[in-house]
């Protein structure tokens, strides 16, 4: 616990990787968060739903907890706010639309009442316990994002949010950088800043561009436009409802992520599709290609996803015409590169013209290098604390930092449950606190861990040997010759001989340990486990996951694994 006048910047998340952002700040005896959101799997953690900070320590610290500050309503933000919610309720404070958004999966996730929501407007004098805060509009990929200045007991905390410097938008006004400024003109203790591009030179495009890209591709286009990208990207999604209606086209909305947040962005008046446009997926094989633009969820490749099961040929209601154009209007999130490619080629192949990559319809809601500089130098803070960023990005944003004049070791990089620690006006690093990750599969939470994914890669790379031995319970003696079941090792029929061998290796296993006198079910499973292991390896040069399986048929010793 913080003590005196101390501040302590706790970073649960969204360092070292994108995704799972989560910060606490701590003063006074109070806690106050700063997002909550979850990160995504990639292909090393199979059969896991979404991956969650580790919230140790504000579960262990409840009572001080003041509440959860959102800058906007991305998923890597607002995600794992159920999670939490539903176990310890809380206030939460946000934009309209973040809030909105928190709502709907309030719903979704079947909460009950007892949290309370406040609707915070950009540069709103905010108090929250012992911390006064004013919200500060930034440009992101989602309306009504902000970042945050903090006045704590060591000075002002500048908290970027996710941001670009867009100097023409398509919706609402340009990042305050004034309100950077006139905190700067002061004296800033600390940034907190995404380094999401921080690799990346220049500037991120704007917006403007790729609406008028668009305007352009939807007016050329001679069959249907199939549009796919972050369903959070609302503007996005406007600029092709905007220029399908000028261009006479109707437009389906595919896919329940992006349905919901267009219901919830349309509710708020942050998202206007006029009367008699929007038509269901049921109607669409009755309008003209020309007449007809598609917005459809899958932008990173998910399998399950609309545009990966047309890419397939599986979808049971669209599938691709000859001089359909295909817009994948988004960037890869780190790992999903291969889903994408293979989304492309699907769609590719059966005809369909693809654009994709950055700068036409694309740009990113992250701030590249310059616009990194530009903040830096309008807020002059005296330490900076990279967020939202894997480590090659939080590297570039220290060695940005010390072109800038900063030390280095006035830049911390932290790991999840890191503490950088302010007192008289000075940071250090102080012990951390738990931090990690919590793996989401099914209604189960933190119950799987390395060791279950390490035996799902396993399984799915080499497949599974049974050998099943029945024994006596008293004496654990072979009663019958053992079986060899195996699934995804080879294919029974035309490997009738291997499996014969691996029985003949388990029966002579079991008769060894007999011989030897050997009664302990747990013995005999061990070197079944191992001698078939090694056995297969030199076979096959193959290693699979050996499960024996024991089964007692007498006696009282219990074998059962």
């Amino acid at each position: 616990m913080a003590h005196d006048d101390t501040l302590r910047i706790i970073s649960l998340g969204g360092i070292g990787h994108i995704g799972k952002n989560m910060t606490a700040l701590e003063q006074n005896g109070e806690i106050l968060i700063i997002d909550c959101g979850i990160m995504f799997p990639d292909e090393e953690q199979p059969g896991i739903d979404v991956i969650l900070p580790d919230m140790t320590y504000i579960y262990e610290n409840y009572e001080r907890v003041l509440g959860v500050l959102l800058t906007h309503g991305h998923e890597d933000h607002i995600g794992a706010l159920p999670y939490l919610l539903e176990r310890m309720p809380l206030k939460v404070w946000g934009t309209r639309l973040t809030l909105g958004l928190v709502q709907a999966k309030f719903e979704e996730f079947d909460i009950e009442e007892g949290s309370e929501f406040t609707e915070i407007e950009q540069h709103e004098q905010l108090e929250i316990g012992s911390f006064k805060i004013e919200p500060i509009r930034v440009n992101h990929s989602i309306p009504d994002a902000v970042g945050f200045a903090i006045e704590t007991n060591q000075g002002i905390l500048l908290h970027s949010g996710d941001f670009k410097i867009d100097q023409t938008p398509t919706e609402g006004l340009p990042t305050d950088i004034h309100a950077f400024a006139r905190y700067g003109a002061g004296e800033v203790i600390a940034l907190m800043v995404d380094v999401t591009n921080a690799t990346e030179p220049g500037y991120s495009g704007s917006e403007r561009v790729v609406e008028e890209s668009l305007r352009r591709i939807i007016e050329e286009a001679p069959g249907r436009v199939i549009l796919t990208t972050f369903a959070s990207n609302i503007g996005r999604m406007q600029s092709a409802v905007d220029a399908s209606v000028d261009m006479g086209r109707k437009v389906a909305i595919i896919g329940r992520s992006m349905e919901q947040n267009v219901r919830v962005a349309s509710k708020l008046d942050r998202f206007e599709i006029p009367d008699g446009v929007r038509v269901d997926v049921r109607e669409i094989d009755d309008i003209p290609d020309r007449r007809l633009t598609i917005l459809i969820t899958g932008s990173q490749g998910e399998p399950l996803s609309a545009l990966s099961r047309i890419a397939r040929g599986s979808h049971r209601d669209i599938s691709v015409h000859k001089q359909d154009t295909v817009i994948m209007s988004a960037s890869a999130i780190p790992g999903n590169e291969a889903l994408i490619w293979k989304t492309i080629n699907g769609l590719a192949r059966q005809g369909a013209h693809v654009l994709h990559g950055e700068g036409e319809v694309h740009v990113s809601g992250h701030a590249k290098s310059e616009e990194i500089k530009l903040l830096m130098n309008l807020s002059r803070p005296r330490y900076a604390i990279p967020f939202h960023g894997e480590y090659r990005h939080l590297l570039g944003f220290s060695d940005i930092a010390q072109d800038l004049g900063m030390r280095e070791e006035d830049v911390f990089i932290l790991e999840p449950g890191g503490v950088v620690e302010f007192t008289d006006g000075r940071a250090r690093r102080a012990e951390s606190v738990p931090g990690g990750s919590l793996n989401v599969d099914g209604l189960g939470v933190g119950d799987v861990g390395d060791v279950v994914l390490d035996d799902r890669r396993n399984l799915a790379q080499q497949g599974i040997v049974l050998p099943v031995v029945a024994v006596r319970r008293d004496s654990c003696e072979m009663v019958a010759e053992p079986e060899i079941y195996s699934r995804g090792f080879v294919y029974v029929q035309e490997s009738e001989e291997l499996l014969e061998s691996i029985r003949q290796e388990a029966k002579q296993t079991a008769l060894d340990l007999q011989n030897r006198g050997i009664d302990d079910p747990e013995q005999l499973y061990e070197q079944l486990r191992s001698r078939i292991g090694g056995y297969v390896e030199r076979l096959t040069g193959r290693r699979p996951l050996i499960l024996p399986v024991i089964i007692p048929v007498d006696g009282n010793c219990s074998t059962e694994k």
